[in-house]
């Protein structure tokens, strides 16, 4: 092969590999842009601090019901009105995204390290929390979930000053989940060994020997994992 041939063949190479990226990237901007949604309008000036899981935004990925998975997207989670924030880079628009389009959708959470993945819980028995977003710790037959909600707490005398009428108070709470019916994470060991007394001994010999403390997801996770065992 002469010279002047391979320098045709390598610009022709280099030209193809930039028009099938410039085209891969062009199909993933406009992908992303099918996710859709009312815009988001800012709604808590009067309220101190922020009603979002961990403040700040996130990285992490949509599921949508209708297959599509899109990665590397920046979210929030707004636990004040139970709604999933997405700021379209392609666009520039921040838009809450219709959670009847979604199945679940993952955050990385940068304090722990860890990535928790939230599904949309739709049952009857669930009542009020029917369609509700649910951090999932373990999916199993009896399923473990974390709840995470903000509520106002108005001031008994509102700052004039300022024009704040009161702050946002986070709380979380777990649940067990077998379907049917929704049920209290018992914050103490004794609560629960009263809720399984078939399995007391066999769980008050699992507490001692893995440490298992309340108060933490990987534990609770290890516990109902054995507890799924037992009850199989």
């Amino acid at each position: 092969m002469n010279l002047a041939l391979k320098y045709i063949l390598t610009a022709f190479c280099i030209s193809f590999a930039m028009i099938v990226d410039a085209q891969g990237k062009l199909t993933k901007k406009s992908a992303i842009q099918h996710i859709t949604g009312e815009p988001f309008v800012h709604y808590y000036a009067t309220i101190d601090g922020v009603p979002f899981y961990q403040g700040d935004w996130l990285t992490g990925s949509v599921t949508m019901k209708s297959g599509e998975t899109y990665d590397g997207l920046q979210l929030r989670y707004d636990a004040f009105k139970d709604d999933l924030i997405y700021q379209n880079n392609v666009t520039n628009n921040v838009i809450i995204i219709d959670k009847n389009s979604i199945e679940q959708f993952t955050l990385t959470n940068p304090k722990v390290g860890k990535v928790e993945t939230f599904k949309s819980l739709e049952h009857k028995n669930l009542k009020d929390l029917s369609g509700s977003y649910f951090a999932i710790i373990l999916e199993d037959s009896l399923s473990v979930l974390k709840r995470y909600e903000a509520k106002e707490k108005q001031y008994s005398n509102v700052n004039m000053t300022l024009k704040k009428t009161g702050e946002f108070v986070h709380k979380t709470y777990r649940y067990t989940w077998n379907g049917i019916e929704l049920r209290a994470v018992p914050r103490f060991r004794r609560l629960l060994l009263r809720q399984y007394p078939q399995y007391k001994e066999d769980l008050r010999k699992f507490f001692f020997h893995n440490h298992i403390r309340m108060k933490n997801d990987d534990d609770v996770k290890l516990l109902y994992e054995e507890i799924n065992r037992l009850l199989k």
